[in-house]
């Protein structure tokens, strides 16, 4: 009668139905393999010039490889039901923890939506178009804002339908997505493989002295860019500062799979498939980055790739006039030529951008009205909150609440705040208000006394390194690489994207969290229920 009078539900309404592929598929995609291997190279090489790709994705997948697998695998584990971190830190650390943390998620999965969709536009669509030589079809979505955000609302509405009708159809349809996805991420790599040094600088000139830049012959290029950026010159080897500062941008390939935590009442096999899912989810990307790192290398060059990714991150529209711009795309559409056969394949490499962005936009979806899900199961929010519709087992409310909000975030963002940078800021909101947060409650889960009935009944009790819980290793780790993250965000060059304005968000968010945690608990204390008791165990399946 407790347990009834604490949830708001008898039984989740949600269902077990995914396997660990579909798992492993919920956080590879959501580590945007394409579109995050752009920003490592335009807005984390771009940055931090003297940058080693493959250095830094050495210590990145050692890192995150160990870290991230063992805190959201030992914790989803743990406490498989569906919602995200909130669950975890409100029962391991207070539930004010875990409202105010989740509160800042769900704005953030709000935002990814208010700044993805855009990406998917462009560089996205607008690339594509370049690449098959549609220029007029580009210009028109770079130029006209209000066709940029039709555009935008069209892939939000594709990216809700994707996932309000049940997880069974979002799984098969994933299962499209990522194979197109990666096979394209793929063509770009072969592409950047084939192509020797040589070939390369000799299709660049004739491609920037036919568009009458004869100026960016690659000889030249790198010391009309370093012109440009007011630096003495582009670096031609690496460094230490700047491999350690391009990890920030690479979180994006490694730091996402989390997004597993939001379906883990609806995966088999729970204790296996979690922990599993999100170690496969960061080896692969590691793989593909590795790959393109040294594929781009060998093509393109140490200082020319740190070139372009200058020119794409600043805008070579500053410097020339060319049909596309040097991100790292845009280099391997220039490898593969202007022939017909050369056309097919840029298309197919501009669309695994868009695939992947789509999906991000897709995965919006699937995690906010989880969140509120997990909340309304915990009386913190309206009893509608935990509706799910009988036919599709999906919680169809708060996926039309999200819709709402996100199209809401996409007019702000084309007309009133449009900034690429704004991603690096999402992110930095990221590490501090999730990553960071729920690292803290892996470390401490084995010793909080309100988590012991959770920590008894683990499947990882037993689990141990050099007489220490493997969960408390995880979350050190974990959060030894989010403080390297969070020094290059916060006092490197990094940190021009974080500015004043996001330091309200962030602390903005907190506080609504905070203030949203009292109001419902005051709220159900009036109507009998003490909300207290719903933090001692777990909700119901």
């Amino acid at each position: 009668m407790a347990e009834e009078l604490a949830f708001a539900r008898k039984a989740s309404g949600l269902v077990r139905g995914l396997s660990m592929w579909d798992a492993f598929a919920v956080g590879f995609m959501n580590q945007g393999l394409t579109p995050s291997i752009w920003v490592v190279v335009s807005l984390g090489v771009g940055t931090f010039l003297g940058a080693n790709l493959i250095v830094a994705t050495i210590i990145s997948v050692i890192f995150a490889g160990i870290g991230f697998p063992l805190v959201w695998g030992i914790l989803g584990g743990s406490m498989p039901r569906s919602g995200g971190e909130y669950i975890y830190n409100s029962r391991i650390l207070h539930p004010i923890v875990g409202i105010a943390q989740s509160f800042g998620d769900a704005v953030i999965w709000l935002m990814w939506i208010y700044v993805l969709a855009p990406l998917a536009v462009d560089p996205g669509l607008t690339m594509t178009f370049q690449f098959v030589g549609w220029s007029g079809a580009a210009d028109w979505l770079i130029n006209n804002t209000w066709a940029a955000f039709l555009v935008a609302t069209i892939l939000n509405i594709v990216g809700f339908m994707f996932v309000v009708f049940g997880i069974k159809i979002f799984a098969k349809v994933q299962k499209v997505i990522m194979v197109f996805g990666i096979g394209g991420c793929a063509v770009i790599g072969v592409v950047l493989t084939v192509t020797s040094r040589a070939s390369f600088m000799a299709k660049w000139d004739v491609w920037v002295t036919a568009n009458g830049s004869a100026d960016l012959v690659y000889k030249n290029f790198s010391s009309v860019v370093a012109k440009a950026a007011d630096v003495p010159f582009i670096p031609t080897t690496w460094n230490w500062a700047d491999t350690l500062g391009v990890m920030v941008a690479m979180s994006w390939l490694f730091a996402y799979a989390y997004s597993i935590s939001f379906i883990a009442g609806e995966v088999k096999r729970p204790d296996k498939t979690i922990i599993m899912s999100n170690l496969f989810a960061i080896l692969v990307p590691a793989a593909f980055m590795l790959w393109m790192g040294a594929a781009m290398y060998h093509s393109i060059g140490f200082q020319f790739l740190s070139a372009s990714g200058y020119a794409d991150n600043n805008g070579i529209d500053a410097i020339a006039k060319l049909p596309w711009s040097t991100h790292f795309v845009g280099l391997a559409a220039v490898m593969a030529g202007g022939s017909a056969f050369g056309k097919v394949v840029s298309a197919i490499m501009g669309l695994s951008y868009v695939a992947f962005t789509l999906w991000w936009i897709a995965l919006s979806y699937l995690a906010f009205p989880r969140i509120l899900f997990a909340w309304g199961m915990d009386r913190m929010g309206p009893k509608w909150f935990t509706d799910i519709n009988p036919r599709f087992a999906s919680p169809v409310k708060n996926h039309i609440l999200c819709f709402v909000l996100g199209e809401a975030l996409l007019a702000l963002y084309f007309f009133k705040l449009n900034s690429t940078m704004q991603n690096i800021t999402v992110t930095g909101m990221q590490i501090t208000s999730v990553f960071a947060v729920t690292a803290l409650a892996a470390v401490l889960f084995p010793y909080m006394k309100r988590s012991k009935g959770v920590w008894d009944s683990s499947p990882y009790k037993t689990w141990k390194f050099l007489g220490l819980p493997v969960v408390v290793w995880g979350g050190a780790i974990n959060l030894i690489y989010l403080a390297i993250l969070l020094y290059e965000f916060i006092f490197k060059k990094a940190a021009g994207a974080f500015t004043g304005g996001s330091t309200i968000l962030f602390v903005l968010v907190w506080v609504l969290g905070v203030i949203w945690y009292f109001f419902w608990k005051q709220r159900s204390k009036k109507v009998g229920v003490d909300v207290s008791m719903t933090y001692g165990e777990l909700p119901p399946e």
